[in-house]
């Protein structure tokens, strides 16, 4: 054989086996890039589970804020329920007792009726007996308005008529025909009075 046929087919040799090298390379490359590929489309589905679950979880995350702010709202008007509930039964109360009061002060009335005809040891009895009863009233913060001789003032009283009784008298209660009483600020009855002209 010729040096140069068997250069050739030496050279041939070398080309088929890189040419097998080649392919077996590209082989191995093919099945490695499908494997990459592979592994990005499992990755691909497990980022899109991923997205997911976190959609979800932002879901309930917002719900939980919702429901946590429904909750604080419900508190707060609960709160300002049992406060005005509170002020209420306070207020009913107070009304309560300030409605038998100014029943109990016509009770009063006929006692001053009452000791004006009696005497002696009678009237020593009747006085003790109104005197508990005027303790009692006192108790509740009633006091009777000490208006005899004070200008006329008619946030507190009502004029049933003016009468002359001179001129050191004008405009002054002169008599109490019914005591007013006051518990705290507010009038419970007005003094009914005459006013000196």
């Amino acid at each position: 054989m010729s040096k140069t046929k068997k250069t050739t087919e030496q050279a041939n040799e070398a080309t088929v086996t890189e040419n097998v090298e080649q392919t077996e390379l590209e082989k191995a490359l093919t099945a490695e890039n499908e494997k990459l590929i592979a592994e990005t489309e499992r990755l691909t589905k497990e980022n899109e589970k991923l997205t997911k679950t976190v959609h979800r979880l932002q879901s309930s995350a917002d719900k939980s804020d919702t429901y946590l702010n429904q909750l604080v709202a419900m508190k707060n008007d609960f709160e300002s329920y049992k406060r005005r509930m509170k002020f209420n039964a306070e207020q009913a109360k107070a009304e309560g007792v300030q409605s038998v009061i100014t029943k109990l002060i016509a009770v009063c009335d006929n006692f001053e009726l009452a000791k004006q005809h009696l005497d002696g040891d009678n009237l020593k009895a009747f006085e003790m007996v109104y005197d508990q009863f005027l303790q009692i009233l006192e108790q509740f913060g009633v006091e009777e308005m000490n208006v005899l001789g004070q200008p006329f003032d008619a946030t507190r009283m009502n004029a049933l008529s003016k009468m002359d009784r001179g001129e050191e008298n004008r405009d002054l209660v002169v008599e109490v025909y019914k005591k007013g009483y006051l518990m705290g600020d507010k009038v419970l009855r007005y003094a009914e009075v005459i006013v000196g002209a």
